[in-house]
């Protein structure tokens, strides 16, 4: 059976999460759309190699069953993780369809970030803003649908992820898209036309996650057990970190994923679409960020 396969989201080990929060929502206009509190660890390595109580928190532009968004992964007692060279920038859509208000919604993200006291810096190759956690946007000029044009990371030989990604996942690569790295070792990689993508940038070097490493999530229709079997049969068993198992969310839905990693240890999760999107049916009052029960117990400090 033909798969349908969609980008959900980058995931995103933060420091302090109320911080976080507030710069998204001021520069970008990023809103909390889903937020879980966990007493564990979570079974898929969810936030890290981390055996303690941590919270996720899903911002975005609008509902996860048809959008893009970012998983911010709080780990209670963490303030700072070590980065290393794997990702590059998430790129944003940086004006509305509105052609009239671009130079305005430009403007007034730069403001808003330079107000905040973070840096925005301006080169030959775009506009940077650098957040929290020394995370960088670029703010890119597309009328694209999807606000979060593409995640940039870097890998270590173009032609060996090209393999994985597209050979192995089914990847489609795509041209001309707006803010992509232009000359060098790059492609950009997607599952649809209209969806987030990732563009990958050859650096020739090893690539080190340190502790700040994060992770791509792909909903699969036909879930995430097949693209686990045809890893498998490929002789690829080194590439699954974890066999598809069923993770449970108090009081919501469970969902069966499978993580994978790519040529360079990038970490891949393939979320069964049925699950996912009963996951993400948004419950008044279930999602609510508890600030005050936080605060209490050490977080956002």
């Amino acid at each position: 059976m033909t798969d349908v396969v969609r980008s959900l989201h980058w995931v995103l080990k933060v420091g302090n999460l109320k911080k976080s929060v507030q710069f998204y929502s001021k520069v970008f206009g990023i809103r909390i759309l889903r937020h879980e509190e966990f007493s564990s660890g979570c079974e898929a390595t969810c936030n890290g190699p981390y055996s303690r109580p941590w919270s996720k928190t899903m911002v975005g532009y609008g509902e996860e069953t048809g959008n893009f968004a970012l998983e911010l992964t709080y780990n209670y007692g963490i303030k700072k993780y070590k980065k290393g060279n794997d990702l590059r920038y998430i790129a944003l859509r940086a004006n509305p369809i509105d052609d009239a208000h671009k130079p305005f919604r430009l403007a007034q993200m730069k403001a808003a970030a330079k107000d905040l006291g973070y840096a925005v810096n301006e080169t030959g190759e775009g506009v940077f803003v650098v957040g929290p956690d020394d995370c960088q946007y670029k703010l890119v000029d597309t009328t694209a649908d999807e606000p979060f044009v593409f995640v940039s990371i870097n890998v270590k030989d173009i032609e060996a992820s090209k393999a994985y990604w597209v050979g192995m996942l089914g990847m489609k690569e795509y041209s001309d898209v707006p803010g992509a790295a232009t000359g060098g070792k790059s492609c950009v990689l997607g599952f649809g036309d209209e969806q987030a993508k990732l563009e990958l940038v050859e650096t020739g070097a090893e690539i080190d996650h340190a502790d700040a490493f994060g992770r791509i999530a792909f909903s699969t229709r036909n879930g995430p057990k097949p693209i686990y079997q045809k890893i498998v049969d490929a002789g690829l068993k080194e590439r699954v970190q974890n066999e598809p198992i069923t993770l449970p969310t108090p009081g919501k839905a469970d969902v069966e994923v499978t993580i994978l990693t790519d040529v360079d240890g990038y970490e891949i999760c393939f979320v069964g679409e049925k699950g996912f999107n009963d996951l993400c049916a948004l419950k008044p009052g279930v999602d609510y960020v508890d600030w005050e029960a936080r605060a209490e117990n050490g977080a956002d400090r």
